[in-house]
Order: structure tokens, then sequence, then C-alpha cells
């Protein structure tokens, strides 16, 4: 299960998972759009490149989970 939430800085969206979070956080790092990867106890933040928007990124994260 996977959970996109807003922060408060607009670049940067957190995951909340239960799933290997490293596996995940290697595979999203691999993103072209995404800045960087920030691993939690129970979540992953992901920080978007400026000339990205938001819709395509989830769409990319989105099928990444999918795959899982």
């Amino acid at each position: 299960i996977m959970k996109l939430i807003d922060t408060p800085n607009p670049n940067a969206k957190k995951i909340l998972i239960d799933q290997n979070k490293e596996d995940i956080a290697n595979t999203l790092e691999e993103l072209e759009s995404i800045f960087s990867v920030f691993i939690g106890p129970n979540f992953i933040t992901v920080t978007k490149e400026d000339n990205f928007e938001w819709e395509v990124i989830t769409e990319d994260i989105v099928n990444i989970f999918d795959k899982l």
C-alpha cells in the first residue's frame, strides 16, 4: 500500500509505504524528474526537479509501485 502526501515544500511529497523502502528509493532515484530521496521509518520523501510537474512524476511513482 502506498499513499502520496503533500508537504509544506511544493517540490516535495511524502510517500507512506509498508514495503521495502531501500529498493523503492533506489528505483525512485533513477527517475530524471527526482532531485533527492529521503528514507524515513515508514515513509520516503521525494523532491522533484523544478522543471517537472507533479502530475507526470506521480504517474511514474504509481507505475513503480504497480510493478512491485
